[in-house]
Formats: structure tokens, sequence, C-alpha cells
């Protein structure tokens, strides 16, 4: 026998402890039974250990050879007549549930509960939990059937502790929830936390007496084992309930929210649950379960379908909206970062790093590049004079003049205060002058404003550096080179073009 509190099981109430150890008609196994289970708790368990074992039982061997032989494992292969070859083919995990198989209830005994219901709801739940399994942790799923075939085994046990008066305490079986409600009233633990118990006084291994405990808890995503025990007993209520198509209309609504789940998968459980519930009723000698309405549960699975699908493609719309506010919300962060507020033009930090870009890049193709450094003449005065907010309005219709008047290709931008900078890829000197002289031209004939009613005329010094007029390290010292040919503009009188001479040519 094993010890349950060496399992660190949460612990029984006292007074049922006690009761539970001075009763003598619980549930018990076989010894051929209990053989088995002394095996599985072995370090080492092997196939002949346990053919051998089931083999001194008639009982057990037919019970391993028919569930051998059924269309669950057989897969059209050749029937198999021996226990060594019974056991090979189900797997361990498959043989310790045909041993602890015998600890279920007995229909037809005597008994104060319906013992038929009970083993019913055993086997769907167990073949449920199985199914499940194997598409979201397949390796779980022969140890999951036998945790869920003896996931109500403390029903058996408070019956054999009270009896008649356990049967009218309790609600109907087929009130699940309130029967552990009822339990725990009663009692201070519900059937499960009893069930665990019982299972680790048989010996069996510490995974299925803590996963009974398992299967009595709240449908929850994240724990696929605890999700299929869970989920197993709730598909069995329903099949067994008098009105299973609105059962499971009403659990399958439930099930929506779960993202592990989804209706494809679960109608396929369905039906290979009522594929394989005949040969498993006939196994384990008790009535086959009423089939269920396959028709109705598919028209209401392809109807939560459609609204499943429906609401996705809802979220998605609205997702979708979201990124392109995003987006939109990014492209105006970005402007604002790369955009000089006052002129619109490119702000400095983009300057100069676009101009990296540019020069890095010519560079290594040997393509032409020309810088344009434009300093707008006597603006202190314009300031001093009539104001800074007159002079941000010259600033700003220079910038929009020039912006007009450089090619797509061209970046123009604020340099700082009256300074300005145009980067012009792939352009010669001379095809810059070309734009020097027309930004010159436009300031002679057009007014940038009116100060006291007259037309004011601003005047540029303009420097211009060609990256063949040196050998520049990087993009800043091209830009200083094209600010000294603007500063060479500055001293010789204002209102001119001037370009950049290398000192070591002269």
């Amino acid at each position: 026998m094993g010890d349950p509190a060496s399992l660190q099981l949460p612990p029984l109430p006292e007074t049922l402890r006690t009761r539970l150890a001075e009763c003598r008609t619980l549930p018990s196994l076989p010894a051929a039974a209990a053989r088995v289970i002394a095996i599985a708790r072995s370090p080492d368990p092997c196939l002949t250990d346990y053919a051998r074992t089931i083999g001194q039982d008639p009982a057990l061997t037919l019970r391993l050879l028919a569930m051998a032989n059924s269309v669950s494992y057989s897969r059209g292969g050749n029937p198999v007549s021996t226990c060594l070859d019974g056991v090979s083919r189900i797997g361990l995990d498959a043989t310790l549930a045909i041993a602890l198989s015998f600890g279920l209830p007995r229909p037809g005994a005597s008994a104060v509960l319906e013992h038929e219901y009970l083993c019913q709801r055993a086997i769907i739940a167990a073949t449920a939990t199985q199914e499940l399994a194997q598409h979201l942790c397949p390796h779980e799923a022969p140890q999951l059937f036998t945790t869920a075939l003896l996931q109500d085994i403390g029903i058996l046990a408070f019956e054999a502790l009270d009896g008649e008066a356990y049967a009218t305490h309790i609600p109907d079986l087929r009130q699940h929830q309130k029967l552990s409600e009822a339990e725990k009233e009663r009692y201070g633990c519900d059937h499960a936390l009893v069930g665990s118990w019982l299972a680790a006084s048989w010996g069996v291994p510490g995974s299925i007496a803590a996963g009974i405990i398992d299967s009595h808890g709240p449908l929850a995503d994240g724990d696929a084992r605890k999700l299929c025990l869970r989920l197993s007993c709730r598909i069995a209520d329903c099949w067994l309930a008098a009105d299973s198509a609105s059962a499971f209309s009403a659990l399958l609504r439930q099930l929506a929210s779960i993202a592990s789940l989804d209706i494809v998968m679960l109608m396929t459980v369905m039906q290979e649950l009522q594929h394989r519930l005949p040969s498993l009723a006939r196994l384990f000698e008790i009535t086959c379960p009423p089939a269920i309405d396959s028709t109705h549960l598919l028209a209401e699975a392809k109807e939560l379908l459609f609204e499943q699908n429906l609401k996705m493609t809802i979220r998605l719309a609205e997702q979708q909206r979201e990124l392109e506010a995003l987006h939109a919300s990014h492209v105006v962060l970005d402007e604002q970062h790369r955009i000089d507020h006052l002129t619109q033009l490119a702000n400095r930090p983009w300057l100069e790093k676009r101009l990296a870009q540019h020069f890095d890049c010519a560079k290594r193709a040997r393509q032409p590049l020309s810088v344009m450094f434009i300093d707008l003449d006597h603006f202190k005065r314009i300031n001093d004079r009539f104001g800074h907010r007159f002079g941000d309005e010259v600033l700003i219709h220079f910038a929009a003049a020039l912006n007009n008047m450089v090619r797509e290709s061209d970046i123009a931008g604020r340099y700082g205060g009256e300074e300005f900078l145009v980067i012009m890829p792939n352009t010669h000197r001379e095809q810059a002058s070309i734009l020097a002289q027309r930004i010159r031209e436009y300031l002679a004939s057009q007014p940038l404003t009116q100060a006291d009613g007259e037309p004011l005329h601003v005047t540029a010094s303009i420097g211009i550096v060609d990256l063949e007029d040196g050998e520049f390290e990087d993009a800043a010292t091209l830009v200083d080179a094209a600010d000294k040919a603007m500063y060479g503009v500055k001293h010789g009188g204002r209102d001119g073009v001037g370009h950049y001479e290398d000192p070591d040519d002269s």
C-alpha cells in the first residue's frame, strides 16, 4: 500500500481521515492488480514483469487482450493472444489503467448510488482526456487516461463511509459542481481529494494521485494537462445529460475564450470519442453511453466557428486601424524629429545625418557631390529694427522660395539662425552655381516681405564646395569648406557666390 502523506497531497480533515482509516468497506484492488501497480512503482518496470503478473489473473488477462485488440489500439493489425504481446501493443500506462479499472464501480452491484452512471462517466472522461491530450500534450495522453478513469473514485469512498446518509445529503450525481460543494460543506473536502488519497493508498504513481485533484478545477488556459482533465469531465457531463444538445451548446460557448482550443479540433475529438465508446463499453462491461446528436453538435459548432471568425475579422480590422493610426503617428513624430518647426525645411541633425550618408555613398561610388551654404545678409539688423517675429517671417518666406527652387533630389534645410544648407547629390560646382545664381536673382527681384509699407529685399552670401575640390575626411569637413567659401563672400562685400579653394592647391 502507498503512503498518501509521502506524496505531499493536500491534507484531509482529521476527522474524515480517521473515519476513512477505520472504514472496512472502502474500494480495494484484487491482489493481481495491486501487484501490477507495485511493478509500475518499481525503478525499472519491464514488459515481461507486467505480462507475467497479469497472466496469473484470468480477468485481468481478458481485459488486457480486449483492450489490445480494440479499435483504439489494433489499427488493423493482427489480433494478439498473449499478455506480453498485449502489453507491448498498448504500453505500460494503458496496462496500468486496465489494472486500476477494477477499482471502478461495478454495474449491478448492491449500492445506494447509480454505479452505471459513474462508470459511464469515468469511461467517457478517460477517453475524452486521451483524445484531447493527443492534440494538446501527446506524451501525457496514456497517463491522463488512467487519471481521468479514477477521478471520481472518491465518490465510492464517501459511499462506503456513509452509505444512505451520503446519498441523502448530496445533490444528483449529474450536478457535479453542486456535488463537490455539498461534500465540502459536509466533510470539509470533496471527492477529488478523497479520491487522490485512496488512489495513493493503492500505490499508484504520485502524478496520477495529484492529477485526480487537478481534474476538478476551473477551466483555464496555460496548462495543457489540467485543461485536458478538467474539460474531459465536463464533456462526460454533457454527454450523459438529459438534454445533451443544449449542454454541449453551452459548453462550446464557454470554451470559445480558451486560446489553445479550436472548434475544429474539438469536433475531431468528439467524433473519435463517439467511435471508440462502444468497444470501451464492452471492454469495461458497462452499458454503452447513448450516442450524441452529432448533427446538432456540428451545426452548433459551425455557428460558433462563424461567430469566432467574425469576431476575429473585426479584431483584425481593429488591429489594422490601430496599426495605421500608429504608423501615422510615427510619420508625424518622424517629421517632427527631422523638420525645422519654423521653416518646415530639414533641421540641422537631419541634414547632418543625410549628408553623412550621401558623403559615404559618393566616396564609394566615386560620384560628384556639392554642398551649398547660404547666409542671409544683415539679418541681425532686421531683427534689431523690426523684431524677431518679423525676422521669422523673412526666414519663412525665404525657406518657401528655396524649397521651390531646389531639385527633387536635393535636400534643403535650416542649419541654424539665418543659415541654410543645400545638399546636392550627383552635382558638380558648375551645376550648383546655376542654383546659386537663381537664388540671388530671385532675392533681387522679389521682396521677402514688407516693412513699414515698403517691400523688403534681402541679399545672401552663398558658399559652394564640390567633393572634388579637396581631400575631405568626412561630411563635417565638407560643410566647413562650404562655410569658409561663404565667409569669403561676406568678407568681400556680401551678396555673391564663392567657391571653396583647397589651400594645398595655392
